[in-house]
């Protein structure tokens, strides 16, 4: 039953990511993408840092250590995503980098040793021709530094996906959000310094943008997650997250007015059907 209500609650982790594709393209009218980042994962830590309160004491540094590799690989995810970006278009880096959904049931398996069942290689391969669907064109299926870039970071997000399972398991969920967020934070600000500039004008659009980023998207979604992966498995939860492309479609279709295709519609409806495959019992 709780694996459920953890599949549940990743499901609601994808609706709030489906927004804040939203809040991210208007932040990035007005903010540097690394600028962004640091403001994003630093406003998210301070809350669960305050709200931990008493865990702090029973935490050891091996679990500090953990939560820092967490957060680095957060931030790894995110940093070559942005990379790939600048030299490829966003529907193929969406894909590319759905394709975690793949790579976190390999990864295991190649680290230590769980081997896919079968139901998690056809509802991954579902999974994956229905992002293809929704996110891709026709005219740019060739691979570019930018795809290459974004590949990496899909092996990142699946790092991250997997070391959550691992090391959130009997870490408090405010420790872990706040330590991964700190960390994902601190390096995106030492990037911000290194490569970007503060804006000149900041408006209240923008600032609605991040406040939505750092309070629901970032601290609220990864509470979430780091909660549910602890009742449920690292190749469950790639599945279900990657239905974060079908919200982000979905709330464009809305509130961008973006055109959805016969070939996006049967993309999402695959989507959907691969992770409603995965979760039905035999």
């Amino acid at each position: 039953m709780r694996k459920a209500s953890a599949n549940l609650v990743l499901i609601v982790v994808t609706i709030i990511w489906g927004g804040g594709f939203i809040a991210t393209s208007t932040a990035l009218n007005v903010f540097s993408p690394f600028t962004i980042l640091m403001i994003r994962f630093v406003g998210a830590a301070i809350m669960p840092l305050i709200l931990a309160g008493k865990a702090w004491k029973s935490i050891s540094m091996r679990e500090v250590k953990q939560g820092i590799i967490v957060g680095t690989l957060l931030f790894l995810s995110f940093a070559f995503q942005t990379f790939g970006l600048q030299t490829t278009t966003p529907g193929k880096n969406a894909f590319l980098t759905a394709t975690n959904v793949i790579i976190v049931p390999y990864l295991l398996w190649l680290l230590f040793h769980q081997k896919p069942n079968r139901k998690a290689m056809i509802s991954s391969f579902i999974c994956v021709c229905g992002i293809a669907l929704l996110t891709l064109e026709a005219q740019s299926l060739t691979l570019s530094s930018g795809d290459l870039l974004s590949l990496v970071c899909a092996i990142f997000f699946a790092a991250h996906m997997i070391a959550l399972e691992r090391y959130g398991k009997d870490v408090n969920v405010l420790v872990m959000t706040a330590l991964q967020m700190l960390t994902a934070g601190i390096l995106a600000a030492i990037s911000a310094l290194l490569w970007e500039s503060w804006p000149a004008v900041v408006s209240g659009e923008a600032i609605g943008a991040l406040g939505y980023s750092i309070f629901i998207s970032t601290m609220l979604a990864y509470l979430l997650q780091t909660w549910a992966q602890k009742h449920t498995t690292a190749s469950e939860a790639a599945l279900i997250l990657s239905m974060e492309a079908l919200w982000a479609a979905v709330f464009s279709f809305l509130f961008l007015h973006e055109t959805m295709t016969l070939s996006m519609i049967i993309g999402a409806a695959l989507i959907l059907s691969s992770v409603l495959y995965s979760q039905s019992y035999h």
